[in-house]
């Protein structure tokens, strides 16, 4: 047998390779951990850089390749084992396969320069080790990747089959040249991990550890308050549920396709975005990340998708000839039409669950108050009949709004009974007792009416972040977009939305973003000025800004391009050993955007869905204009008879008229 290999480069594979699909080690590995388990691998042993080996280390006990298996297989990229059949299982333990590209062995270049191949065949026991190296494949290939001739392939170690070496086969594969800079938090690493795979690691046979320790499994039976399907009323159950397991997972027919799935509901808000949503996996893998199936506005309850999480296993959708899922296993084509049953399923699951969640909550903490408000029964048994309905129906739905505590209703209760006793603010307890569905918002806005010097306090912040905007303007229309913008920002965040009012500029994270920069191509490119205009940050999120220079018009490249950016800095911060930072979303906003181009509209959407907006200064303004008058109009309308709050209104530029309402809601872009 001739002891040399080469690569075979396919064409396709210019669209498929995954050098900038996997940004991140978490993403990266995890497709080396799916070949293991294609491998029929039992173990697969993960180590991570350290000061002394800054490498990483995929061992396994698969069943490892031959020579020509190692060129016909792994060194043809591309090559598809479910070529002619979507649901081929594994050779010896017959597990449905979780790889299907091809390409999910070269994810390592994602995070390394160099990949090097050991494995041992179990058949022959020969043993093969060859390197990969991206700067010479970069070198021997034209600006496409595409090669037709053959690329030799260096063989640093090579032995004739040997049965004494069989019992030792497997693969094992080792990354240098890593294109992070820091050390990875073992902890982090194996928790992100684990949530990639639906793997039952006992029942499979499969296990895998991170520096010596077994990934954890996410117990969220310990941390729940509640648990679906399990935890339906017998008058709840969906008619489409036909079992439900010892584990709490529920069996469903989605059209002519099985699925199974489980929701929990925490005791606390989930902080990581990692779990907050639905994960949808398929043959054990992740297909899409956590999401709400797609769902906006109008939720039973706004605040419960803080508390849900839950998985979906749904093996068909990786069984259909057309792949359906993305190559870097984050997202499902949800455009797709063998999607739109499973969708429409999820929407409507989703819907009922924060329905019955809210009630429940609210029924559990109205006993709660029941309770405490036996303090008050002495109090309330004095009230008129009529009169005691409109206290306790006002306490209850005081009672719904999950912020406030034991202490605090305390609080507001006696604050009730005593301003009712006293004949004051009755028509405002009235108005809670009635409002159909009290909320943290609704609270705020009726405790704002009740206080004038509150409300004329509000009213003044407002009409100044007002002149602020109207400021920003004027400066747009002077075509300053340069630092003198950028800081105007950067001192006020809650332009870009009031929600981002906490949000700061963020310094340490400087570095992150010029390496991000660089590997992403940015840091050359002329439209983008080699780096992003600003940084912001609120508790565990980054907000990450880019103002596009004056006239430009943003197409589909610059959207391409900033994706890549962004994918890039949270590959980066992921790999940060003890950042405080876990979600980073972005705004990028220019003089002009492609509306008319349909395929730009197409990605727009899709980046809005994965956390990146895309609009016009006006388009940002306009809307930030509007949100702090709805407030400022809201003041005045519950204080018609305070003329210090009329008197912050004497300029007819803070009215957003009525045409300019609805011509702003015609160019905004969804």
């Amino acid at each position: 047998m001739e002891n040399s290999l080469f690569l075979n480069f396919h064409g396709r594979i210019i669209d498929h390779l995954g050098i900038q699909m996997y940004q991140s080690p978490t993403a990266a590995i995890a497709e080396m951990v799916s070949n293991s388990w294609d491998a029929d691998a039992t173990e697969v042993k993960i180590t991570l850089p350290t000061h002394d080996d800054f490498s990483i280390t995929i061992q396994d006990n698969g069943i490892g390749m031959t020579q020509d298996e190692c060129q016909n297989k792994f060194l043809t990229v591309g090559y598809d084992k479910r070529k002619n059949n979507a649901k081929t299982l594994s050779r010896d333990l017959k597990r449905p396969l979780m790889g299907r590209k091809g390409i999910g062995k070269f994810a390592g270049f994602g995070i390394a320069s160099i990949i090097t191949v050991t494995t041992i065949s179990k058949d022959t026991g020969e043993k093969t080790s060859f390197v990969l190296d991206i700067d010479k494949i970069r070198d021997s290939s034209n600006d496409d990747y595409i090669n037709t001739s053959k690329l030799s392939i260096d063989v640093i170690d090579r032995l004739e089959p040997n049965d004494e070496l069989k019992p030792k086969h497997g693969t094992t594969i080792k990354l240098t040249g890593l294109k992070i800079q820091r050390l990875i938090s073992a902890d982090f690493f194996a928790t992100s991990m684990a949530r990639r795979f639906s793997v039952n690691a006992a029942a499979a046979n499969f296990y895998v550890s991170v520096d010596g320790k077994i990934i954890p499994t996410e117990n969220f039976l310990v941390q729940s308050e509640m648990s679906f399907p399990k935890d339906y009323k017998s008058n709840e159950k969906p008619e489409g549920l036909t079992e439900i397991d010892k584990d709490g997972w529920g069996t469903e027919m989605i059209g002519d396709h099985q699925i199974k799935w489980r929701v929990f509901f925490l005791k606390e808000t989930i902080k990581e975005e990692e779990l907050q949503g639905i994960s949808i996996f398929s043959h054990g893998k992740l297909s899409q990340r956590p999401f709400m199936f797609n769902l906006t506005g109008g939720l039973p309850s706004q605040n419960g998708p803080e508390y849900m999480t839950g998985a979906v296993l749904a093996d068909y959708l990786d069984e259909f000839d057309e792949d359906v899922i993305s190559t870097e296993r984050q997202r499902l084509n949800w455009g797709h039409h063998h999607l739109a049953t499973l969708e429409e399923w999820g929407k409507a699951r989703i819907r009922n669950l924060l329905r019955i969640w809210k009630d429940r909550r609210a029924e559990e903490k109205t006993k709660l108050i029941e309770d405490k408000v036996s303090d008050f029964s002495s109090r309330i048994e004095r009230l008129a009949p009529s009169e005691k309905k409109v206290i306790m129906t006002a306490l209850k739905k005081l009672a719904s709004i999950n912020q406030i505590n034991a202490e605090q209703f305390k609080e507001l209760g006696n604050s009730i009974l005593t301003a009712w006793e006293g004949g004051r603010l009755k028509e405002l307890i009235r108005q809670v007792a009635e409002v159909p569905d009290m909320d943290s918002e609704k609270l705020l806005s009726m405790l704002i009416e009740a206080n004038t010097i509150q409300a004329l306090h509000t009213a003044e912040s407002v009409k100044a972040k007002l002149d602020t905007i109207i400021g920003l303007e004027s400066r747009i229309k002077n075509r300053e977009l340069e630092n003198a913008v950028r800081d105007y920002i950067a001192n006020n965040p809650w332009l870009i939305s009031p929600k981002w009012e906490t949000f700061a500029k963020e310094r340490n994270v400087g570095d992150l973003a010029t390496e991000a920069a660089k590997d992403s191509g940015l840091d050359k490119d002329e439209d983008f000025n080699g780096r992003v205009d600003l940084v912001l940050a609120s508790g565990e999120h980054l907000l990450i800004l880019e103002f596009m220079r004056p006239g430009l018009t943003i197409d589909l490249d610059h959207l391409v391009r900033f994706e890549t950016y962004v994918d890039t800095f949270r590959g980066h911060l992921e790999s940060s050993t003890g950042s405080r930072f876990n979600t980073a979303t972005g705004y990028l906003v220019a003089d002009k955007i492609a509306k008319k181009n349909p395929a730009f509209l197409k990605k727009v959407k899709k980046l809005k869905e994965d956390g990146l907006e895309t609009l016009t200064w006006s388009d940002l303004l306009s809307e930030a204009k509007r949100q702090w008058q709805e407030f400022l109009d809201h003041l005045v309308e519950r204080s018609p008879n305070d003329k210090r709050i009329h008197a912050l209104i004497n300029s007819e530029t803070l009215k957003v008229s009525e045409s300019e309402k609805t011509q702003e809601s015609t160019q905004q872009v969804h």
